[in-house]
């Protein structure tokens, strides 16, 4: 096979990256990185206290109510707002806002009676609870209702202590429908299938969306935003000059790969350091090829610890994990140095106009947010010029998508609030304004797709609705010790060379909590 070049005419001068030096950087990175990551393992296995939480790349981040260490500063402002904020990419304002405040106020011109007025209890802000509020105050001031929004970065603790001290919200929207599973036993949230019309809403929806909320065969939990992370990521000119074409199947993305690496050029570019919450990227490889190899049956027993870690059900997807991360020929700067790479712009060499490090990276929709894709040149204007996206090719031909979600749940009814419930879930409508701002996508297969901003978002959008089924995160629902803990510790040490990955399969298991 011909040599293929990779290199391109500069697009952006300014979105140019140095692959000399980041090159030169990498293999420093690779050298040091046994003892980098030493020096991050211990204080993300000690677990943290609220005080020594503080800001990081994304904003600052809250704790949980249930103290998993590290897994609100992932999942709250990185799951439920910029993976739908990349639906928007330069579209979007500075979402870190979100994480840094609280908000509470009612919506205008209602008596504000407890018999019309309805509290929204969520831990977004920005401009997701800018949109969120413009989709909604409309349709409660044509009916009649008065909405007390309740915006909260300490939504976790929060709820807890509302819950606990009687004072519970009408509606709570939750980032991890683990929280409300919580709540089951506890009688803090209701069962929708008395509220809303739960089959009109699953006909509306892709399959599986609510199975996360479910508990004893009664929904708890609907969503009313979504985000995706079965996502490959490229740049269209450099794809394009490369004469590379999207891959459609597993072994069209094998194919690629080896085309890429044939011109000396390694085809994937990734990182793992996220301060104290270091490791996450890679659960979410491994949960994205567990449920695209081995389908939802197994998926679900594996999270919820009915099949361990080193099951060979899992092989496969550590098989994928072993080839395409594990190998120098692969990885952007080594495979080493990925467990010290800064996972916000790990991916950025790939948009270098002069010899890009890379053709491809996997991460959620949040990452053409402007502290990601953003650094490399990523704008409103050029997004949809710029960047490419695919679906991960399953090996088994199906389509699953792995992604994530804001979950209505309630918690303390009337009628308003029921009107309320069933409007933000039932109707495919609802969210046109909240889609415009770039930071959500509907649960809805029948949402209208003009509403994004740009046709990146609506692509996303489509493999959404298009999805043969969907799983939420599968490490939010396991036990906090390994889906905040042990997973992201092992993995970090396998990704730098400390274990190999059968150990850290193993070292996970031996954590699983005994009951």
């Amino acid at each position: 096979m011909a040599p293929v070049s990779l290199a391109t005419k500069p697009e952006n001068a300014d979105a140019t990256l140095d692959m000399q030096t980041f090159a030169r950087e990498s293999k420093d990175r690779s050298s040091s990185a046994e003892l980098s990551v030493r020096q991050v393992l211990p204080s993300i296995e000690s677990g943290f206290s609220p005080a020594s939480r503080t800001s990081r790349r994304t904003g600052i981040w809250p704790t949980r109510h249930d103290s998993r260490p590290g897994r609100r500063r992932r999942s709250r402002c990185m799951r439920s707002k910029y993976l739908t904020m990349a639906v928007g990419a330069g579209a979007v304002a500075l979402l870190t806002t979100s994480c840094l405040g609280s908000n509470s106020d009612t919506s205008d011109n209602s008596s504000g009676d407890g018999g019309t007025t309805v509290e929204i209890m969520y831990a977004f802000g920005g401009d997701q609870d800018k949109g969120f509020r413009a989709s909604l105050d409309p349709w409660a001031e044509e009916n009649g209702i008065t909405i007390k929004y309740n915006s909260s970065d300490q939504f976790d603790k929060l709820i807890q202590t509302r819950v606990q001290g009687g004072d519970k919200p009408n509606i709570a929207i939750f980032p991890q429908p683990g929280i409300i599973k919580d709540f089951v036993p506890k009688e803090g949230v209701l069962p929708l299938d008395d509220i809303v019309d739960i089959t009109k809403v699953k006909d509306s929806m892709v399959p599986g969306l609510l199975d996360a909320a479910t508990v004893d065969g009664k929904v708890y939990g609907i969503p009313v935003s979504a985000n995706v992370k079965s996502l490959y990521w490229y740049d269209r000119a450099n794809f394009e000059a490369a004469g590379l074409t999207v891959p459609t199947t597993h072994e069209e993305l094998l194919a690629l790969m080896a085309k890429v690496r044939e011109t000396g050029t390694t085809p994937l570019c990734f990182g793992l350091e996220s301060g104290e919450a270091t490791g996450w990227p890679a659960t979410d490889w491994i949960e994205d090829y567990v449920l695209q190899t081995k389908g939802t049956e197994v998926f679900d027993k594996w999270v919820a610890g009915e099949i361990k870690f080193a099951d060979p059900e899992l092989d496969d997807a550590f098989g994928v994990y072993q080839s395409f991360l594990l190998d120098d020929a692969n990885v952007f700067g080594g495979a080493k140095a990925a467990a010290s790479n800064p996972f916000g712009v790990a991916l950025n060499p790939m948009f270098a106009a002069q010899n890009p490090g890379c053709v491809t990276g996997k991460q959620g929709n949040f990452i053409t947010g402007k502290d990601f894709f953003g650094k490399a040149g990523v704008t409103a204007e050029n997004i949809d010029t710029k960047v490419g996206v695919f679906q991960t090719p399953s090996p088994t031909g199906e389509h699953p998508v792995l992604g994530g979600g804001d979950m209505l749940a309630v918690m303390k009814s009337n009628d308003a609030t029921t009107k309320v419930a069933k409007f933000l879930t039932e109707d495919d409508s609802f969210g046109a304004e909240w889609a415009k701002t770039g930071t959500m996508l509907s649960p809805h297969k029948g949402f209208d797709a003009a509403n994004y901003p740009n046709q990146t978002g609506k692509h996303v959008a489509k493999i959404l609705a298009n999805a043969s089924v969907f799983r939420f995160d599968g490490s939010d629902s396991m036990p906090a010790s390994v889906g905040a803990g042990t997973f992201w510790t092992e993995m970090v040490k396998a990704q730098s060379g400390q274990q190999d990955l059968a150990t850290a399969r193993q070292n996970i298991d031996a954590s699983w909590p005994a009951n």
